[in-house]
């Protein structure tokens, strides 16, 4: 099996167990898959999404009323721009853990 094989089938399954019921272990277990080979997969390709994603350093006036920040898959979350600072690590912390 190619390395982009592989990726493949353990994207797959961590995309299944996401939408399954089960934990992750109760997943591997259901699927005769080795619960330390998922996690490792899963990690992998977390952080290689992660490579992709890209930041744009900007600074805001004090007097900007609100903020777009374009997320992947072409959402676009408009917020008061006060909120930014607070708001933005939460916003990142969630697409880490869906990606």
């Amino acid at each position: 099996m190619t390395s982009e094989q592989k990726s493949d089938f353990w994207q797959r399954h961590i995309d299944a167990c996401r939408h399954s019921q089960l934990t992750q272990r109760g997943y591997c277990a259901q699927n005769n898959l080795s619960f330390s080979n998922f996690g490792y997969w899963r990690t992998r390709l977390k952080r290689k999404a992660c490579k992709g994603s890209k930041f744009i350093p900007v600074t805001l006036s004090t007097t900007a009323m609100s903020v777009s920040v374009y997320l992947p898959g072409g959402i676009r979350l408009e917020v008061p721009a006060h909120v930014l600072p607070e708001l933005l690590p939460a916003v990142c912390r969630l697409m880490q853990e869906q990606a």
